[in-house]
């Protein structure tokens, strides 16, 4: 699953399977967390957070 975003620190479009929310996913190579960040509209209602591990609702986006 932690395939889907490299450990590059390169970002990469994500979707939530359970809303179809579309965010963005990075892995901080520094701090060793991911980060995901939502996109669009959902800005107004969602907050960016950092993980240890990429939820298992999020799903590389163009996927479904």
């Amino acid at each position: 699953m932690s395939k889907i975003v490299p450990n590059s620190g390169k970002a990469v479009s994500l979707r939530n399977t359970r809303t179809g929310a579309p965010w963005v996913g990075s892995f901080d190579y520094i701090r060793g967390r991911y980060r995901f960040e939502p996109v669009g509209n959902l800005r107004a209602i969602k907050r960016p957070f950092e993980s240890l591990r990429i939820p298992p609702e999020f799903e590389p986006a163009g996927t479904h």
